[in-house]
């Protein structure tokens, strides 16, 4: 036998793994809880103790905890579920500034046995020494009334002052001191020792809070540019706050790009949830006039949170499987009610019928839950999968999405990982198309991207006009895609950048199967 190659060639294995993979495609949810200070861009709650993290955050009673609930909850077909979800407070009215305190170590039987107890604090620039009594307290709540009313002394200092309150947290276990003013002038600052009888900022768990300062009111559409530049990784944003089109129609129009009904970037769409159909078909009708797209309405008359089903949809798609990329509608919606439940003889003399209900929703492009089947066979799914506008159908954004990080991540890999990629020259051009052909072909593989498929003439005619490559739209009809690397410009060579064009021809997916019998011989 020959001697190994490791004896003259020894190879010691390390596994090498990019700077940055390919995230899915998680729920941004907006929130208006005060628990969440002007110091956090946002809150990341993930893994198998995801739901328990949020619960410790904000208990069980706020509407969002049963909303998270369920996106975590949702199961897709291929056994996938949410595996992130993002926290952001959206500034719906001014804030005023706050601290909050760290977990109170001290008993209540130690406070109790302070007579003179006192710490230093500042609101709006003003210094103050709260000092109080607490010899009469059973509870760490008449901890806070008695400080409360101590600060409220203060009155003549101004707003900030007269109209505080202070509050024992259960959640937090602490003590959050708040502000009477609110606003982006309005400040506070850390609290320091007592000088006066007993310090007992410690013992209150006041000395490392948690400061958090005013802020102005904010829209929601200025609310969704502020999470999208803070880089939050987040995809469909969405909220359990009462949105009326007056919100809804400029954080629309903040999502459209400059050229033609694109939005500002495919990573970020907007879902909507709507209990009132009058005032959905309003919106549509607003919008649709104004040719936009890139968001999703849901229409949930049973306040079960159909936009957070239609984001789990979303956030459990698997872009690495084979075929995995999903048609939205079809996708089950276990817990939530359908509104194909109709069907008594009232309903049915006003013309009132679960095909009358869907298809008006289906023209309007709106989801919904909906209920299929024959007998006792039903199944409750999540549907119609559409969006208004050119952008047509959910799948397709999501999808174009998937593609655009794919990309993104690929293409900033290799700066990470590499000394250099090359501006000008053969190689150059060779190793950029090199590097992003296998994006195209994981599209291929989870269904994103069709090939062998048919082309318009205006779909042909079109590509030309932008390749201006006679083989181009044979290419995209057979492979599937085609790219191009542009030739440089002087304004490309200062800006060292390269341009590609890109043409694909989307999957797409079947809603309806239309079938002609022809019958002979009766």
């Amino acid at each position: 036998m020959s001697l190994p190659f490791s004896k003259f060639v020894p190879i010691s294995a390390v596994v090498q793994s990019p700077a940055f993979t390919v995230e899915k495609k998680h729920m941004l949810l907006a929130m208006t809880s005060p628990l969440i200070g002007s110091g956090e861009a946002y809150r990341t709650y993930s893994g198998p103790s995801a739901l328990t993290n949020f619960r410790a955050d904000f208990g069980t009673q706020v509407p969002e905890y049963q909303a998270v609930q369920k996106y975590f909850g949702f199961l897709s077909k291929n056994g996938i579920s949410p595996d992130k979800l993002i926290v952001a407070r959206w500034y719906k009215t001014s804030a005023a500034p706050f601290l909050r305190g760290t977990k109170v170590t001290s008993t209540v039987a130690e406070l109790k046995s302070i007579a003179s107890g006192s710490f230093g604090l500042t609101m709006d620039g003003h210094p103050f020494e709260v000092v109080t009594d607490l010899s009469s307290i059973t509870s760490y709540t008449d901890v806070a009334a008695l400080i409360q009313t101590a600060i409220r002394g203060e009155a003549s200092a101004g707003e900030a002052w007269a109209n505080a309150t202070v509050t024992y947290n259960t959640l937090t276990g602490g003590f959050i001191v708040q502000s009477g003013a609110s606003g982006k002038g309005a400040t506070i600052s850390p609290v320091t020792a007592g000088t006066t009888g007993t310090d007992i900022s410690g013992m209150l768990g006041l000395a490392d809070a948690v400061l958090s300062q005013g802020v102005n009111a904010e829209t929601y559409a200025e609310f969704c540019d502020r999470v999208y530049h803070a880089n939050s990784g987040g995809y469909s944003i969405t909220t359990l706050e009462d949105l009326d089109i007056s919100d809804i129609e400029p954080a629309v129009a903040w999502l459209q790009g400059s050229v033609g009904n694109q939005t500002i970037n495919t990573m970020v769409r907007l879902v909507f949830n709507m209990t009132d159909k009058a005032t959905a078909k309003t919106l549509q009708a607003t919008l649709a006039e104004l040719s936009y797209t890139g968001y999703v309405v849901c229409y949930d008359p049973n306040h079960q949170y159909v936009n957070v089903l239609d984001c789990a949809i979303c956030a459990a798609i698997d872009y690495n499987a084979a075929n995995g990329a999903i048609n939205f509608n079809f996708q089950p919606a276990v817990g939530y009610t359908p509104i194909t439940n109709v069907g008594d003889v009232l309903n049915y003399q006003q013309g009132i019928t679960n095909m009358s209900i869907a298809t008006e929703l289906d023209e309007l492009k709106i989801s919904y839950v909906y209920s299929v089947g024959v007998g006792q066979q039903i199944q409750v799914l999540y549907g119609m999968g559409l969006m208004q506008g050119d952008f047509g159908t959910e799948d397709i954004q999501v999808n174009e999405s998937a593609l655009e990080v794919d990309l993104q991540t690929t293409v900033v890999n290799g700066f990470v990982g590499l000394n250099k990629l090359k501006l000008q020259g053969d190689d150059a051009r060779e190793f950029m198309a090199t590097m992003v052909t296998p994006c195209f072909e994981r599209a291929q593989v989870n269904g994103s991207i069709a090939y062998n498929g048919i082309l318009s003439d205006t779909d042909r005619s079109n590509i030309f006009s932008i390749t201006n490559n006679d083989a181009a739209a044979d290419a995209v009809a057979n492979n599937g895609y085609y790219f191009q690397i542009a030739e440089l410009t002087a304004a490309d060579i200062a800006a060292r950048q390269v341009r590609m064009i890109v043409c694909y021809l989307c999957g797409g997916v079947v809603n309806v199967l239309r079938i002609n019998n022809n019958i002979y011989g009766a």
